[in-house]
């Protein structure tokens, strides 16, 4: 089959020619439109249900909002998960589905299902945005000098925000700081007692006077008269001017008589500052999901370019602080400085063994025109593009094909050069030599493809990282094969002569010489070499424990995104405060370009968190202006700074890796330990038992458990029987305190297209404390005002600040992250430690989560699968040779290549991850790919007739060069991956790693081992 293909394809080298520039044309125009990522989203099809229920304490959330929609949601098609947070005011249930599921269908099945659930009349469900952990592209905030920040903010929510979410591509643009505009009634009591009316005489009136209707039409003459009765608000003075009730006299009272009407800001529920401004108006645009960052980002910032120079009022200015397509331009950079640099070395390796400009650069063709090939299969499959999967090509499997071809064409025309064969003769031979090779080539190839085969089973997290790796690299390897078919033999026939001749190679003849000693002192003895052998590999497989493993290396995203979660029952005021101290003590370190905190939570409900958290995106210099080395140097000096300020638990990530985390396992950290139960209390002296043994193991940071409780509340218990006794509801109490404490919107103003709320509450002085509470009254059927101290106990006490469920059950987070050692053993000796000394009650249950559940869940799979995959390429052996003793032969040969792999881990302090281990599947399909070069050469030679001494140090020399070159090229080709210090670069690293370490144990056992093998075994 393949003697034909290639005799077509010389038969018709024009036609090849313009296949391939069709291939290169196509190839190119895919790679533009290519949407390449940083890093891979990691995160399964997700449904956020954000339920807000203002003034409500956690205890009712969970009660009236999340238990309800938890119940409903259960059974749903591909449900993976089912994770809540009920804090005040707001309810937030996560639904995670598995890799089978659908974004717009499962999104659809949870609408479909809460039409069902029985809510409060006055709360409203709805879908957060549909985007990921990747999905923040883009944060700014508005300069604008002297403007009241609710009229920025108003700009923000009804300018900017729908200007910007007409752009393809965005998800939403999340609002946060600056305080909602309001127009707002601030009633009296005093003056609402002098004219005997009430609060919700006032909320009335407002609702009542503050509308418009159609009386349908009349007819004027020959036209008809559209009839309307305007009667909308329009003005602070219009409020103050309704009419509440009118008194004995018949004079009105208007609303004006008994409050103050002004404009401010609805109640925060967070602040936000920059740099030097405390208070400032922070946007955050959120990518949907599965779109092209870098083509969205144009489209939103030539809306913003439009903003600033017409679409906004004079002065006001949009200035952007955090911008993806940084981060993607310097993950672009790392990935071309990589592969320039490799091919450049690749090219290097093979002039020198080849000793021929032009066959070397045919070589290096296949390297562009399969990548090529690969883009279009990339882009028409929708394979994520990303940092890993295009970092992780090895150009050396990619040219392993036409390496082993060119080398074969190049000694059979050297041969026919001696015999002065005619061009024809020449072709014919090329030819032959191209079939003969063709399949050892196919096979091989096969071999590595089908070494990649663990990474495709990979499920969850390990397999949205890894899969479009291996499909990457099977992709670029299918393409190299065709192409070395193809147009390589094409290529080839026009520079058939003296350009293919070999020329005397000085190193190749030393190299050459030097093994011939070698490989007859191994065939004599070769007992000692197979000692030494055994005795390296059982070494470093020993060496395992001292290498340490981790799920991934963190992937540095040139930022700092510190959570400071600060004591419970704090203020706004006194978190504002602190806030102010730590951005200042933040800014002091040189090394930070900018920093943005953020207080609290985005009004949409989206972020469930309260006053006590505090978040800093810290934007740092290049790193060549750092006094420090290493990025974790630098968090320890802060962590060390921050230090004065008592009472504070630190949490230090990155952006992308924050959302992520908290994404898959609910949880900001590395390592995250679950309780479950029902006791919250219980819950939380577990969790700070388990939290002080964290802190007592080597390599912890950041320790710190949930605070699910020490929210200070103010409790008025309302007394049936005396409420009974003044004729007076349950439902009349809770309305006075729902209006006069906290606020109620009687009605929306207009101005323009912009509605804002018209609020009535009582005076700031009347509500601000406990006493002034306990004079608030409550009008009785027969006209007497009760103050609530006589209808209620109120007193202060705490309560739950955050109840959290996952699986319809309570349960309490504990996380961890580390700094100087690896994640196995430190969850090794916690696990051992908790197992000791933590007892729980029966209902309660403990489950480790956070990289170290997908760590785990990778390697279990892979031990699996990786025995099966050797089994596969055992009977791709024996379909290739025909003999099970040639392919336990180079079966045998496989695990060797561990040594090299767990030494190069070793030496570098790179701990075993799962690209680590990725990295070693590959490495042992290109272990078996030299093999079958080796074998295939010798099994030639013998049946040729060559005895097997003869046939096994003359087909092993013969092959030297190719094997050698072959090896050299796969490590160098990944070399500047593994020495690579530039953002992102720790991703490839392990991966790189292992092939090039692995790679020099492999070859040298290749040349030396395998022979005395195959030696052995067929005497």
């Amino acid at each position: 089959m393949t003697y034909k293909i290639i005799a077509f394809c010389l038969q018709q080298r024009l036609l090849v020619l313009i296949a391939s520039g069709l291939l290169a044309v196509i190839g190119l125009f895919s790679f533009e439109r290519l949407p390449i990522q940083p890093f891979p989203d990691v995160q399964n099809v997700f449904v956020q249900v954000v339920t807000q229920y203002p003034g409500q304490a956690p205890e009712e959330v969970e009660k009236l909002i999340t238990l309800p929609i938890e119940k409903e949601m259960n059974g749903l098609p591909d449900l993976l998960n089912i994770r809540s947070v009920s804090i005040f005011g707001l309810s937030v249930v996560t639904l995670t589905f598995d890799d089978a599921a659908e974004d717009y269908f499962s999104r659809q099945q949870v609408l479909e299902r809460l039409k069902s659930v029985s809510l409060p009349a006055e709360t409203r469900p709805l879908l957060g945005p549909l985007s990921t952990g990747i999905g923040e592209i883009y944060r700014y905030r508005l300069e604008a000098p002297g403007v009241p920040l609710v009229e920025q903010r108003a700009l923000q929510d009804w300018v900017i925000e729908r200007t910007i979410r007409y752009v393809h591509g965005v998800a939403d643009v999340v609002a946060f700081g600056g305080g909602i505009k309001e127009y707002q009634v601030q009633v009296d009591p005093n003056k609402l007692k002098n004219y005997k009316l009430t609060i919700t005489d006032v909320y009335t009136a407002i609702n009542a006077n503050n509308a418009s209707i159609g009386g349908g039409y009349i007819e004027h003459g020959n036209e008809a008269l559209v009839v309307r009765g305007a009667g909308l608000l329009k003005s602070l003075e219009e409020i103050g001017n309704i009419v509440i009730a009118s008194n004995q006299e018949g004079v009105p009272v208007f609303v004006k008589n008994v409050a103050e009407v002004v404009i401010g800001a609805a109640p925060h529920t967070g602040l936000v500052g920059f740099n030097e401004h405390d208070n400032v108006v922070e946007g955050i645009v959120l990518l949907i999901k599965g779109k092209d960052a870098n083509e969205v980002l144009k489209g939103v910032k030539a809306k913003i370019e439009f903003l600033n120079n017409h679409g906004l009022p004079p002065g006001i200015k949009i200035i952007p602080f955090y911008d993806r397509t940084e981060l993607v331009r310097h993950t672009v950079h790392t990935v071309e400085h990589n592969m320039l640099l490799g091919a450049t070395l690749v090219l290097a390796i093979l002039v020198i063994f080849l000793r021929r400009f032009w066959a070397a650069l045919v070589v290096i063709i296949v390297i562009p025109m399969s990548l090529l090939f690969a883009f279009i299969l990339i882009e028409t499959w929708h394979i994520s593009a990303n940092l890993i999967s295009l970092g992780a090509i090895d150009f050396g499997l990619i040219v392993d094909a036409a390496i082993v071809l060119v080398e074969a064409v190049m000694v059979k025309v050297t041969l026919e050069m001696r015999q002065h064969a005619t061009a024809a003769h020449m072709r014919q031979s090329m030819l032959i030599t191209a079939a003969e090779m063709s399949r050892p080539m196919l096979f091989s190839q096969a071999v590595v493809i089908v070494a990649f085969l663990p990474i495709f089973t990979f499920q969850r997290v390990e397999a949205k990282i890894f899969s479009p790796m291996a499909y990457t690299l099977t992709f670029a390897m299918l393409g190299s094969l065709i192409i070395s078919l193809t147009l390589i033999p094409v290529l080839l026939s026009y520079m058939l002569g003296p350009k293919l001749t070999e020329t005397h190679n000085p190193l190749v003849q030393a190299m050459e010489q030097r093994y011939h000693k070698l490989l007859e002192a191994v065939l004599a003895k070769p007992r000692k070499l197979f000692a030494l052998a055994g005795i390296a590999l059982a070494l470093s497989l020993a060496s395992t424990p001292l290498i340490g493993t981790e799920f991934m290396p963190k992937l540095d995203e040139g930022n700092i995104w510190l959570t400071i979660t600060l004591p419970t029952p704090v203020s706004l005021n006194r978190a504002k405060l602190l806030e102010q101290e730590i951005r200042a003590s933040i800014l002091e370190f040189p090394e930070v370009k900018s920093v943005l905190t953020q207080l609290g939570r985005p009004e949409d409900g989206t972020d469930p968190k309260g006053f006590n958290n505090l978040e800093l995106l810290i934007d740092l210099k290049p790193k060549e202006t750092w006094r420090y080395g290493k990025k974790d140097d630098l968090v320890k000096a802060m962590n060390k700074r921050l230090q004065v300020f008592p009472g504070l638990l630190l949490n230090f990530s990155q952006v992308i890796q924050d959302n992520v985390e908290e994404a898959i396992s609910g949880v900001k950290g590395e390592i995250a330990i679950k309780i479950f139960g029902q006791d919250l209390k219980i819950l939380q002296e577990k969790a700070n038992q388990i939290t002080g043994i964290l802190r007592t193991i080597r390599g912890a940071t950041d320790v710190a458990a949930e605070q699910q409780s020490g929210l200070a509340q103010l409790l008025i218990s309302i007394d049936r029987a005396k409420i009974a006794r003044y004729g007076i509801n349950i439902s009349n109490v809770e309305d006075v305190i729902a209006m006069a404490v906290g606020g109620k919107a009687a009605t929306q103003i207009l101005e323009g297209e912009r509605r804002f709320d018209v609020t009535v509450r009582l005076t700031a002085v009347t509500r601000d404390s406990v006493g002034a509470i306990e004079d608030i009254t409550v009008l009785s059927p027969n006209g007497g005002r009760i103050p609530l101290a006589e209808l209620a106990e109120i007193k202060v006490n705490q309560g739950a600040s955050r109840i959290g469920r996952e699986d319809n059950m309570r349960r309490i987070a504990i996380k961890c992250n580390l700094i100087g050692r690896d994640q196995g053993s430190f969850v090794a000796e916690a696990q051992k430690k908790v197992a000791q000394q933590v007892h729980l009650a029966p209902g309660y249950e403990i489950v480790w989560s956070g990289q170290f559940e997908n760590q785990q869940r990778a390697m279990k799979r892979l031990s699996f699968i990786v025995p099966v995959s050797l089994i596969l390429i055992f009977l791709l052996l024996f379909w290739t040779f025909r003999s099970t003793r040639h392919a336990s032969l180079i079966v045998m040969n496989v695990p060797f290549a561990l040594i090299g792999g767990l030494v190069a881990l070793l030496l570098t302090g790179i701990h075993l991850s799962v690209s680590a281990a990725v990295g070693f599947v590959a490495l042992f399909g290109i272990a078996v790919q030299n093999g079958v070069i080796l074998i295939s050469k010798v099994n030639l030679l013998r049946r040729e007739g060559l005895p097997l001494h003869e046939a096994v140090l003359q087909g092993s020399i013969s092959r030297l060069r190719p094997v050698a070159m072959t090896a050299l090229v796969a490590m160098l080709g990944l070399l500047p991956a593994a020495l690579s210090t530039s953002v992102g670069a720790e991703a490839v690293k392990p991966f790189a790693t292992v092939i090039i370490g692995g790679l020099m144990s492999s070859t040298i056992l290749t040349l030396t081992m395998l022979p005395a093998l195959y030696s052995n075994f067929e005497k």
